[in-house]
């Protein structure tokens, strides 16, 4: 049947089916600003009852805000961590040498100094070693020694004083050792040997005068006896005679090879003729002078014939190879040194000492039984002071510095509060899960009641700040706003009946209250919601508005509350 005045819908026909969607969306948006309206209503109405119903105490069913007063307290900032209690200092024992333990003279639990000797192992193989290394070294020093006394032949000096005959050397010559270089001889004085009777034999001495005649110079000259000498001969006569030397002051115009004629003066006035002269003079010192070493000559002082005194320089050579020589040797006495020292560090391994003032907490190896080196023979703590490693947020490391205290507390010591000091701030952190930490170091002086490996809990406190303005931190809402009743009760914008948001500037916090640098003052009445879910929901209520109602609404514009209305101008 069809209705009067109606035209049928059907498929066929958009427009009507256009119209009818839009009747219908526009109905449902009436309804949604209707129903946001009365929320808005009710809203204010539980504001204003949570509001009254606070400050009369009662709890009404509606949101119930917290109030206080801003005023003035001291502040306490502090940074909290866990760790495990180490002990100041331990110390793994580990034996660097092989042998029978003679003395372990030690227990567990006991105390020790640094330095008390714990272990005594047997050191016969060391003291084996230590004696073939001090040879090697007393071998090797005579080497190089004898070689730096070769360095000194290269400078070649006159033995005696003399007149130097023989030379032959020049400038850059090369000289092989061994070769003869020159002669010097001294003839100052001259030496005259003769033969004389045995029967004068206990009547001739030292020191004797004795009278030389030169018959090619017509001089006669005083000498003494030099020598008696034990060789015997018998004369061409057959008569016994021993040779005596003679010495005499050369006046300058004698020569070696000039014959004399000596007799000797009794002290009775008897003269001892000699029975037969063969040599003549002789030079009272004689010397060929030879290289010790090989090398080139550089510098040449003397020429044949001139009068030298003893150690004055003939000449001076130069050996790169002798050099060469030196440096080898001086390389090899100081390896046989090394080796030396070395063999009496590994003598000192075999005594063990503490090396550090503690207790004895593990002991693994006694006296008699055979020390492996590389293995552990006994544990040491340092139990004077405990130590606790915190690891601080890179936002908080800043806030520590050495010297800073800090209060420590265990739960295996109940009621008890150890203070502690912060004795290492490591600037090496660590970085986990986008997070970087870092270690800081607690030290306990006192620690009665506390053992190494409990877990403590520690406060240190960063900051104070006495007679502080300050408010509950809870309080504060974003963007740093706090609700302040106002004076003549006027309400500001999105805030309850008499109260308005005022901005403040936060300093100093704890755990539960903020300073506040500006914007209140002492006196000044506050309120805000404490946690809870009930009062979560009102906030979200209040968060969204009717701006987030609209923003809801049939496509419209963010933000718009009316727009998005299908035909809505």
């Amino acid at each position: 049947m069809k209705l009067p005045g109606r035209k049928p819908q059907t498929a066929a026909d958009p427009g009507s089916a256009c119209a009818t969607a839009h009747r219908r969306r526009r109905k449902l948006i009436l309804c949604l600003i209707a129903v946001g309206a009365l929320a808005m209503f009710v809203l204010a109405g539980l504001l204003h009852r949570g509001i009254s119903d606070s400050g009369r105490g009662g709890s009404g069913g509606a949101a119930q805000y917290l109030h206080a007063t801003v005023g003035i307290r001291d502040l306490t900032a502090t940074l909290t961590d866990s760790g495990s209690l180490e002990p100041a200092d331990s110390y793994t024992v580990i034996s660097l040498v092989s042998g029978e333990i003679l003395s372990a003279a030690f227990e567990t639990g006991d105390t020790v100094a640094k330095d008390d000797v714990l272990y005594q192992v047997d050191p016969s193989d060391a003291s084996t070693n230590i004696e073939r290394a001090e040879t090697a070294l007393d071998q090797r020093r005579r080497s190089y020694n004898k070689i730096l006394e070769s360095r000194d032949d290269l400078i070649v000096t006159a033995p005696i004083t003399g007149t130097i005959s023989g030379f032959q050397t020049q400038l850059g010559a090369k000289v092989n050792a061994g070769t003869v270089l020159a002669v010097i001889e001294d003839t100052g004085t001259l030496l005259l040997t003769e033969y004389y009777s045995q029967e004068y034999a206990d009547q001739i001495y030292a020191g004797m005068p004795a009278t030389i005649s030169i018959s090619d110079h017509m001089l006669t000259l005083r000498g003494s006896v030099k020598e008696i000498h034990s060789l015997k001969r018998i004369s061409e006569t057959g008569v016994p005679c021993f040779a005596v030397t003679v010495q005499v002051k050369n006046p300058g115009s004698l020569a070696v090879g000039g014959t004399a004629t000596c007799w000797l003066d009794g002290t009775q006035g008897e003269v001892f003729p000699t029975i037969t002269d063969e040599d003549g003079f002789g030079s009272n010192d004689r010397k060929v002078i030879t290289a010790g070493v090989s090398g080139t000559v550089e510098k040449v002082n003397v020429r044949n014939g001139e009068m030298i005194s003893k150690g004055e320089i003939l000449l001076e050579m130069s050996s790169d190879t002798l050099d060469d020589e030196i440096a080898n040797a001086r390389d090899s006495l100081r390896d046989a040194e090394l080796t030396l020292e070395n063999q009496y560090d590994i003598l000192s391994n075999y005594t063990i000492e503490a090396p550090i003032d503690g207790t004895i907490v593990d002991k693994y190896y006694k006296e008699g039984e055979n020390a492996e080196s590389g293995r552990t023979l006994c544990t040491i703590f340092d139990l004077s002071r405990l130590t606790v490693t915190l690891n601080i947020d890179e936002l908080d490391i800043k806030s520590v510095a050495v010297g800073q205290k800090a209060q420590v507390t265990c739960d295996s010591v109940p009621d008890a509060v150890y203070e502690g000091t912060i004795t290492e701030v490591s600037i090496n952190g660590t970085t986990s899960g986008g997070v970087t930490t870092y270690p800081v170091k607690v030290q306990i002086d006192q620690t009665e009641g506390l053992l190494p490996g409990m877990n403590a809990d520690i406060s240190i406190i960063i900051s104070q700040k006495p007679n502080a303005l300050a408010i509950p931190a809870a309080a504060v809402q974003a963007g740093s706003r706090v609700l302040v009743k106002t004076d003549d009760g006027s309400t500001g914008a999105d805030a309850p009946e008499g109260y308005d948001y005022v901005k403040v500037e936060l300093g100093t916090s704890d755990e539960d209250y903020v300073e506040i640098l500006s914007g209140l003052e002492p006196g000044d009445e506050i309120v805000w919601l404490p946690e809870g879910p009930a009062n979560s929901s009102l906030e979200m209520m209040m968060g969204m508005g009717m701006a987030g109602m609209g923003g809801q609404m049939g496509g419209g514009r963010p933000g718009s509350q009316m727009g998005g209305m299908p035909g809505g101008r």
